[in-house]
């Protein structure tokens, strides 16, 4: 039985800072399936090495995107990334032939400023979070990805408790291990 192994692209420009995405790498750090690719670190000068990712990309089963919801957006460095390496040819096609990405599960792993309620309908920002996420999860599937969902723990902004964060960590890490994809 071969094992799924899942590539998980941190795109975080202050992991030091960061409670939720840095309690989360610390709790998968040693899963032998998840391979970590922290963008940040990686292009410090943001160019990105099309190639490579490229190579990365082929060698895993699952792709993970995690990132803090930025102004109800990416990263900039995971917008960077789309545009260099999500590209005609390796990507997606227009004749219908499978790309590179062709049949790879993906999904999103996010953290939130604001609470669950903010995402409503009544809630500040009128709508729920997957139709934030929309134009992410539209380029996954463009990409011939087969799009699983997303992860999310919200109200960073507040003092989230340890408890809430560590719980996050762990059940990100069952997801991982497990080769599971998350309900949200």
């Amino acid at each position: 039985m071969t094992t799924n192994r899942t590539l998980v692209i941190v795109a975080h420009p202050n992991l030091t800072e960061s409670r939720a995405n840095a309690n989360r790498l610390a709790e998968i750090k040693d899963l032998d399936n998840v391979t970590v690719h922290d963008l940040y670190a990686t292009y410090p000068d943001g160019k990105i090495d099309v190639e490579r990712e490229h190579q990365l990309l082929r060698e895993h089963d699952t792709i993970v995107l995690q990132f803090p919801v930025y102004w109800y957006n990416v990263t900039s460095m995971l917008k960077t990334w789309f545009d260099a390496v999500l590209i005609h040819g390796f990507a997606f096609t227009f004749d219908g032939s499978p790309s590179a990405l062709s049949g790879k599960k993906a999904w999103l792993a996010v953290t939130v400023g604001s609470t669950l309620e903010t995402y409503a309908t009544d809630g500040a920002a009128r709508r729920p979070l997957d139709e934030y996420l929309a134009p992410v999860t539209q380029t996954l599937a463009f990409c011939q990805l087969d799009y699983q969902g997303f992860h999310a723990v919200y109200g960073m902004i507040f003092e989230t408790s340890d408890e809430t964060l560590a719980l996050d960590a762990k059940e990100y890490r069952r997801l991982l291990a497990n080769s599971e994809t998350p309900v949200g």
